[in-house]
């Protein structure tokens, strides 16, 4: 199986997603699929895509009530759901940790670890799909001189804590992380908004491309 990520698309869908059908079986969307609400279209567009190969999307701290309604209307949405292609368990967990921002789509630690832990405690081959990435990680610095981290410590436990049965952590949020990282078995992905990653489970191999243009 061929699975292509993206995240933080922010209203806008770089051409290069419509050829994903061509070589892709899944693509997740790591959330921030709108800007506040804005360019809502977008959704309709990975639903087209939805027709050729599974598409499975969280939405992001960005995304507001509207984008989740229309996200679930088109049955994208996996945010608190596990759906299961061939062998692999694909959960999702949208939102993220609280910001200073004080955007649409935030929650406590508490509230993301309580979410996740009852989706993942009875699953092996779990492929995670979330917008925050896990705390002290590559995927969540905003200040790399300073190393400063802004992950979620919530999805670190979990991986952590589980780490036999996650094979891998797509995420996004922190534009400036574009990454491939790892805790422990588990592959960690951040591929930007100017990238996406290609994972083949039967090499157990990622790569990160960049988009034209970006």
């Amino acid at each position: 199986m061929k699975i292509v990520g993206i995240t933080d698309l922010h209203g806008k869908l770089p051409p290069k997603v419509n050829e994903f059908k061509d070589f892709a079986d899944v693509l997740v969307v790591c959330g921030d699929i709108t800007h506040f609400g804005r360019n809502i279209e977008i959704i309709e567009k990975l639903a087209e895509l939805s027709d050729y190969i599974d598409v499975f999307c969280v939405p992001g701290n960005c995304d507001t009530k509207e984008v989740i309604d229309e996200l679930n209307n088109y049955g994208l949405n996996i945010d608190g759901r596990i759906k299961k292609v061939e062998n692999i368990n694909f959960v999702g967990l949208g939102g993220s940790n609280k910001t200073p921002f004080n955007t649409p789509n935030e929650y406590t630690e508490e509230e993301l670890y309580d979410k996740l832990l009852n989706l993942v405690r009875n699953l092996k081959n779990v492929f995670l799909v979330t917008h925050a990435p896990p705390y002290n990680t590559m995927a969540d610095i905003v200040d790399l001189d300073k190393d400063i981290h802004v992950g979620s410590k919530s999805i670190r436990k979990i991986i952590e804590d589980f780490n036999d049965n996650i094979i891998f952590c797509a995420c996004g949020h922190i534009h400036e992380s574009r990454c491939i990282d790892k805790i422990g078995k588990t592959i960690i992905v951040n591929p930007s908004p100017k990238s996406y990653f290609v994972y083949d489970t039967k090499k157990n191999v990622v790569v990160l491309e960049d988009f034209a243009g970006y």
